[in-house]
């Protein structure tokens, strides 16, 4: 074989490469990129996802400096030491959801807060090209994925990473990166008991339990 058609050969399966990772990742629907991570994908426009200086950047969770607890005594008006604040307890999944041509989704815990469920999911791309992601609009992002329980109820989010920060946009995961997305549901399953997880496009998590 010549030479000079080594260029040409080489490029064509670059193309090819292309496009059957866009056709095995690009129509899921996700939540990638952790608006404080260094690894935080870029936008389709090529800006860094999660870097504006806007206020959907903050972290939801973030204490608020002006809500401070005026009481600086350090009891309540009963004279007791005040409560410690309803701190999350968390639950260890570590369940694969998606793992196709070295792009990997990955369930990594629960945190139950009261009556409310999050559950966290990383991005891994380990390919060596960029992985297409998008967020859902607010409004669908609340269909998009759900939880089934024991007995049969099932259960949208209040809350996700694609609602609150990049509602409707698009993102590359670029090769060797990691993001992270997450969602709140409304219900927390009986301690032992099994539930499903349906994330955005990707195939079913059966047999999920906290304990």
């Amino acid at each position: 074989m010549e030479k000079r058609h080594l260029g040409t050969l080489a490029f064509v399966a670059v193309l090819a490469l292309m496009a059957i990772v866009g056709a095995v990742g690009g129509f899921h629907l996700a939540g990638p990129g952790d608006p404080r991570s260094t690894d935080s994908p870029t936008r389709a426009d090529g800006g860094p996802a999660g870097s504006d200086a806007d206020p959907d950047a903050a972290d939801p969770d973030a204490a608020d400096p002006d809500a401070a607890d005026p009481d600086t005594t350090g009891s309540d008006a009963t004279g007791s030491e005040p409560q410690e604040p309803d701190r999350p307890r968390t639950y260890p999944l570590d369940r694969p959801v998606y793992d196709q041509a070295s792009m990997r989704v990955t369930l990594v815990n629960a945190e139950v807060r009261g009556g409310s469920l999050r559950l966290n999911v990383t991005y891994r791309n380990d390919s060596a090209v960029p992985w297409p992601l998008s967020c859902p609009t607010a409004e669908d992002d609340r269909t998009s994925s759900r939880i089934t329980l024991a007995d049969g109820r099932s259960v949208g989010p209040d809350n996700s990473w694609c609602a609150t920060h990049r509602p409707g946009e698009s993102f590359l995961l670029a090769p060797g990166a990691q993001a992270t997305s997450w969602g709140d549901f409304p219900v927390v399953p009986e301690a032992g008991s099994a539930f499903r997880l349906s994330w955005y496009g990707f195939p079913e998590v059966a047999d999920l339990r906290l304990r």
